[in-house]
């Protein structure tokens, strides 16, 4: 309306009308935006949203055009401007697109005693695309977060996919299919293709993502050096300018959003697969047989779940980081040899020269973790033990040298991990001072080879793409340190999760129905090693206990009675005979 009473204005010599064109836009404004909030039926929603839709993009033509044409505009008109752009908003969030919708079956007269039982799930299941696009799936938590400090009540439970159970289930499902394919290829681990395979999707995602954000990077110096031309020129083009500047507002703009996609997904997908390798590990300990409980003690276990499946939260983030903060750092390269010419060939050297140093440094790196790792997990054994055998120490009065044990192992741990971050620290340093020296390098090769002309727009240009080479100069060296941990991490957790299991398949199991033997071994013989270099733990052993029988095993040390409850349970590996049930 508002546009079509400018066209009757402006084109049809109406002047003489103005108080009425005012009074009669002001009273269709009013009504208009009241429709926005009365809205019975859904018909009148939808023509209310398609009146503004075409109100607004009449406006913002007539103004362009305005603005193109005479190079001037009127105030009013220009603040009307936003006014129909947040009417557009208004009635696309009165459809549900920007707020998240109700859940069916939610009703204001549910009882009061059913809310424990019946907990709200978060936003993002059921939100809509625009309100994922712009996150307003989180406005609801948020706004009750402003009220008043939020209690545990007052947080949404996750989404189906997003809960440890159904990311172990994937999990599993993918390490099981591997593990069949496992005989061609055994030098693969599994742990990591697992997760590949699951989560394959996902992190195509977020490198479209991460690749429009790096694109924008690369693009705004570009853009800026269009611009300083454009200021600079003697001759003004309205339409270069406002296109520059329409530009520039784009590329911010998809950067903005790609990485706060980029950033939130990335996350996501890390606590996905902390909770699948955290529930893999529990699983496994739980069917670990003796042998593995010997290679693996429990504080080796609670450290593959504390350290190793934890670090994999970072893992994705970091992963895509390395990738395209290396893309960035070449496309920004290409744009100086595109800005400055033969003048950016001297700063490659100290680029290239911090690059080959990088290569030791992760090297010496990668052997120091793996190091730190091991006196770690030995300081937790002894620990563990110590702390198991406690009664005994302090009757002996052996506390003075168990210390001094702890804490020889407890330095050693230290040395290592002073060592790796001494190399982090140095490949910091590196590559913190690169900027300044191949920015300063690349200035007076400009001014020796005359490749370019030092004037502003390549001064600016320089200065800004070199700002966008910083942040990936910078990311790039602790990029790497975090990926090497994950890689001692894959291999550790890949180890463990191949470690020997109780096989179920030398046990048969029975129905009380059909059976009235609680637990029958026929001519047992167990082992504790199955190669069988040491005699056999138990030989031939023959025993059967009804259901509901009460038994005592009896016999000096050494008889082997906690043995025979481990043969029983499968825990020593069985060499013959049979063992069986009531399950």
């Amino acid at each position: 309306m508002d546009g079509l009473w400018n066209v009757i204005t402006k084109t049809t010599g109406f002047n003489q009308l103005n108080l009425l064109v005012c009074f009669v836009r002001g009273l269709v404004w009013i009504s208009l935006a009241a429709s926005i909030f009365v809205q019975r039926f859904q018909w009148i929603k939808i023509l209310c949203s398609i009146w503004w839709v075409f109100s607004c993009t009449l406006v913002s033509v007539l103004n362009a055009e305005i603005l193109l044409k005479e190079h001037r505009f009127q105030i009013f008109d220009m603040a009307m401007w936003p006014v129909h752009i947040l009417t557009v908003l208004c009635a696309f969030q009165n459809h549900g697109y920007f707020v998240p919708q109700e859940i069916p079956g939610a009703s204001l007269c549910d009882p009061l005693l059913v809310h424990k039982e019946m907990h709200k799930q978060t936003g993002l299941g059921h939100a809509s695309f625009l309100s994922r696009f712009t996150f307003s799936w989180m406005n609801a938590l948020l706004s009750l977060g402003y009220s008043k400090p939020l209690a545990l009540a007052d947080i949404p439970s996750l989404t189906s996919e997003d809960k440890a159970e159904f990311a172990y289930q994937k999990f599993v499902h993918a390490w099981v299919s591997l593990l069949r394919e496992r005989a061609s290829n055994k030098s693969i681990n599994l742990v990591l293709w697992s997760i590949a395979r699951v989560y394959m999707k996902e992190n195509i995602f977020i490198a479209i993502c991460a690749f429009l954000r790096t694109i924008c990077a690369v693009v705004s110096p570009l853009l800026v050096y269009a611009f300083v031309n454009y200021s600079s020129c003697s001759e003004e083009d309205l339409k270069q300018g406002m296109a520059i500047m329409g530009y520039l507002i784009l590329a911010k703009v998809v950067e903005s959003v790609s990485q706060r996609h980029w950033s939130f997904n990335s996350r996501r997908l890390g606590m996905k697969m902390r909770s699948a390798l955290m529930a893999a590990v529990y699983q496994k300990q739980l069917k670990l047989s003796a042998l593995g409980r010997k290679r693996h003690s429990t504080g080796e276990i609670v450290n593959y779940i504390a350290v190793d499946a934890y670090r994999m939260g970072e893992f994705p983030w970091w992963f895509h980081t390395l990738l395209f903060s290396a893309l960035q750092l070449f496309l920004a390269l290409g744009v100086l040899f595109g800005v400055v010419g033969l003048g950016a060939l001297p700063g490659l050297m100290p680029l290239l020269i911090c690059g080959f140093l990088n290569v030791p440094f992760a090297k010496i790196l990668q052997k120091r973790r793996s190091e730190f790792m091991i006196a770690q997990d030995e300081r937790l054994r002894s620990t563990s033990e110590i702390l198991s055998c406690m009664k005994i120490i302090k009757l002996q009065s052996w506390e003075d040298n168990f210390k001094k044990l702890v804490e020889s192992l407890r330095a050693k741990e230290l040395k290592c991990l002073a060592e790796v971050q001494f190399m982090r620290a140095c490949g910091t340093f590196i590559y913190w001072m690169s900027p300044t020296i191949i920015s300063s390098v690349i200035l007076m090769g400009c001014a020796l080879f005359t490749s370019a002309p030092l004037d502003a727009g390549t001064i600016f240009t320089v200065l800004a793409t070199l700002r966008s080479m910083g942040e990936p100069v910078i990311l790039i060296p602790e990029a790497l340190a975090v990926l090497i941990q994950v890689k001692v991490s894959f291999d550790r957790l890949n180890t463990f999760l191949l470690d020997d299991e109780i096989k179920g398949d030398d046990f048969g199991r029975t129905s009380k129905d059909s059976c009235r033997k609680g637990v029958e071994i026929l001519a047992g013989s167990f082992s504790w090693d199955q190669q069988q270099s040491l005699p056999l733990t138990l030989r031939e052993v023959n025993i059967e206990i009804k259901w509901e029988q009460t038994v005592a095993v009896c016999g000096p040390v050494g008889a082997g009675k906690t043995s025979l409850l481990h043969a029983i349970l499968g825990e020593i590996p069985k060499i013959s005979g049979t063992v069986s049930f009531i399950d």
